[in-house]
């Protein structure tokens, strides 16, 4: 089974920026069919345009625009697209970068429906895209943001509920 480095996917990368322990790559699909491998990193795949089916030993993703999976390190899987244009956008999470911010690396493959989540991956896009001298500061701040545990709601949120039940 094939490991795959940093910044490695199977496709052609457009656009590929290094921070400390994060790579983004921009990356187009061109292969109908990738074969059992796994990643060097942790990484979420958000998928932009087309549609993928990834597949590890518990379950299959069918992925469309706005899909976004996890994979913990060394997770295999595989990948099947279908005719057409397809293009993901991919952060990769070395472990040092997990420690640095005392972050936990989730085990695993999921698929993520969180919407604040997707919105901060679009960020995330939108930041390796401008690249500018702000950049690096945006990014680290939005992956915070992403592993904010169990994002957090003010403390005032259950009374409140409590309020309109009533």
């Amino acid at each position: 089974m094939r490991q795959l480095k940093t910044g490695e996917f199977f496709g052609d990368t457009d656009q590929i920026l290094r921070l400390d322990g994060l790579t983004l790559t921009d990356t187009v699909y061109t292969h109908p069919y990738v074969d059992w491998h796994y990643h060097e990193h942790a990484y979420f795949t958000f998928i932009l345009q087309g549609a993928v089916l990834e597949g590890n030993r518990r379950e299959v993703f069918h992925c469309l625009p706005g899909s976004i999976l996890y994979h913990h390190h060394q997770e295999p899987h595989y990948n099947v697209k279908p005719e057409g244009f397809t293009r993901g956008f991919h952060l990769e999470l070395e472990q040092h970068w997990f420690r640095r911010f005392d972050v936990s690396s989730p085990e695993g493959s999921l698929h993520i429906s969180n919407p604040g989540i997707k919105l901060i991956l679009y960020q995330l896009f939108q930041e390796l895209k401008v690249n500018d001298s702000y950049s690096s500061l945006s990014i680290e701040s939005l992956m915070l943001l992403a592993f904010d545990g169990d994002n957090r709601k003010p403390e005032w949120m259950p009374r409140l509920k409590e309020i309109l039940h009533e």
